[in-house]
């Protein structure tokens, strides 16, 4: 994982957060509808606002194993309880990723993209062993 660029091309899109996020959130509406009922009793702003502060986390402690561990192995138990799926997590990434590169523009690369492929795929690794730790208690 390249640290560097991950963190570089976060800063560069922090200013465009709030459109980040609400694109990020159609993008996901439009690919996939059936999701939309999961977040029916949601506080947009505030859960817009959330996602910001996680992704600001995630490369704040990119090379902070254990505190990544702990904060996204609780985000994982937290989306086990609301009924998050493998396929969601595919869903949300590859929302995700190109909310982020049309935001973005020409700063977003091939080599972007996989980094932060990368890099989502590891976030899923750690949320997903937090949601089994809370199935299998």
């Amino acid at each position: 994982m390249n640290v560097t660029l991950i963190r570089s091309s976060f800063e560069a899109l922090r200013p465009q957060a709030p459109a980040l996020v609400d694109r990020f959130y159609a993008i996901l509406f439009e690919r996939y509808p059936q999701v939309r009922p999961m977040f029916a009793h949601t506080d947009f702003p505030k859960q817009k606002q959330m996602l910001v502060q996680a992704l600001a986390l995630l490369v704040a402690n990119l090379e902070q194993g254990d505190v990544l561990k702990s904060y996204l192995g609780a985000l994982g138990a937290k989306h086990a309880g609301y009924g998050a799926q493998e396929a969601h997590y595919a869903a949300v990434g590859e929302c995700l990723l190109a909310a982020m590169a049309e935001i973005a523009g020409p700063l977003w690369t091939d080599e972007l993209a996989a980094e932060w492929a990368e890099t989502y795929g590891a976030v899923v690794f750690l949320m997903q062993q937090g949601a089994a730790a809370t199935v299998g208690a």
